[in-house]
């Protein structure tokens, strides 16, 4: 889960290898792609299947929370993430 102190960043799924558990996340709120892998996915996001499986899905919303890390050739990689729950406008 988030912590108070770090920010939480919306973003969007480009890719998920899910026979390797690791994707591609892209902000606008970063300058360059955000390397995640499924032990960062929130237990209690909706993906998450009965038996703990966690993915994520090419195009979904999310929230992500990032740091700085070279992880293979990415510059940023996911803390946290969580599929986004959608604001009433």
């Amino acid at each position: 889960m988030a912590t108070a102190n770090e920010r939480v960043h919306r973003g969007k799924v480009l890719q998920w290898n899910e026979e390797d558990g690791w994707g591609i996340i892209e902000s606008p709120t970063i300058d360059s792609p955000i390397w995640t892998h499924f032990s960062t996915i929130d237990p209690a996001d909706p993906n998450t299947s009965p038996g703990g499986y966690r993915r994520l899905r090419v195009n979904e919303a999310v929230d992500v929370t990032v740091e700085r890390a070279e992880q293979d050739g990415y510059h940023w990689r996911a803390t946290w993430v969580k599929g986004a729950q959608e604001t009433a406008s």
